[in-house]
């Protein structure tokens, strides 16, 4: 498998790029307007087709998603609660007054994804995982490899949007977020109870555990 991180844009957004060693069709997940750091990354692979699938949609993390639509005919997929987060890009935009984030684009999309279901792409597959608070469809991507019982699980983990951070929580007071209870409560039931070797890829940052998060977050040590 191939995991390429790309961080960039004004508030340091991650953009993660995810191909089975195996297919030629990737997932790009959560493209922001650091188009060109992307583009490099996508130049050094060998690929037929791009899947779009976002874990929300504030601008930082769908300022791109038009652009890539675009240029490779890509499908994009995101949870149907996020409509109302996607179409006030261009208000978000404006009230920020970041250059970058100007001509924001709404992007039309092609598939709503559904929570708790397994999804495959190429030779990929990954379950979803709904954690609303931050916004109200706020999706994770669980991506697991099973391997036989002498062997170790070499890949396990989450590419979890603004949900949880390395000792932080995603803000509840942008466009579509709720309250704090309610996003520590999801994180606590839907993610905290996997695996504690499960890696989180957050959407800021860098990576992290589900262990360290139960013994070192803030906001969430003392839930376990």
């Amino acid at each position: 498998m191939i995991l390429k991180i790309i961080p960039g844009g004004a508030f340091v957004e991650n953009t993660y790029i995810i191909q089975s060693d195996k297919s030629k069709e990737l997932i790009l997940i959560d493209p922001g307007s650091q188009t060109d750091e992307i583009e490099e990354s996508l130049a050094e692979l060998e690929f037929d087709s791009v899947h779009i699938w976002n874990t929300h949609g504030h601008l930082d993390h769908a300022y791109g998603v038009d652009y890539f639509k675009k240029k490779y005919g890509a499908k994009f997929s995101i949870h149907e609660k996020e409509i109302p987060i996607l179409q006030a890009m261009s208000t978000a935009a404006s009230r920020f007054g970041i250059p970058e984030f100007n001509n924001a684009v709404i992007p039309e999309i092609e598939k709503f994804i559904e929570e708790n279901r397994e999804y495959s792409v190429g030779n990929l597959k990954f379950n979803t995982i709904l954690v609303p608070g931050h916004s109200p469809g706020s999706i994770c991507f669980h991506f697991t490899k099973e391997l036989n019982p002498e062997e170790e699980l070499v890949e396990n983990f989450i590419i979890c949007g603004d949900t949880v951070f390395a000792g932080s929580v995603g803000r509840v007071d942008l466009t579509g977020g709720t309250n704090m209870e309610e996003l520590v409560g999801n994180i606590t039931e839907k993610l905290l109870s996997l695996e504690d070797s499960t890696i989180l890829f957050p959407g800021h940052g860098p990576r992290t555990t589900i262990q360290i998060e139960k013994e070192s977050n803030p906001y969430l040590s003392g839930m376990f």
